[in-house]
């Protein structure tokens, strides 16, 4: 599992960042050709307290905006749609990426466990 922006840090000091306001994001693009129109979610990326997700949806955003518009019936809608959920922050994927987060960490110490 790819984290973008995550760097190297320890847990602890994770679930310092995410009681001050960290969070997992990702973000939205739509590519459309035609009568075919996909909206895909981008890397999870980790937002540390005080710094904007703005600077991490503008990649996904422009392609977008560049591509989305194209599909009929769908692509006006779902880019629109990718844009304003981009602008607004992307989706919060936070607890989900803690499940999966200690899910692996529980992994990793049975198997370093003698015995198992």
């Amino acid at each position: 599992m790819a984290i973008r922006n995550i760097g190297r840090i320890t847990v602890g000091e994770m679930r310092e960042e995410l009681k001050q306001g960290a969070r997992f994001v990702t973000y939205e693009y739509v590519i459309s050709l035609l009568v075919i129109t996909r909206r895909r979610p981008s890397p999870v990326f980790y937002i540390r307290p005080g710094q904007s997700p703005a600077q991490f949806h503008w990649p996904y955003t422009f392609i977008t905006l560049l591509l989305g518009w194209w599909g009929f019936p769908w692509g006006p809608a779902l880019t629109l749609g990718a844009v304003r959920d981009n602008r607004r922050g992307g989706h919060n994927v936070t607890a989900k990426m803690l499940d999966l987060i200690l899910a692996q960490a529980d992994q990793q110490l049975k198997r370093s466990t003698p015995g198992h």
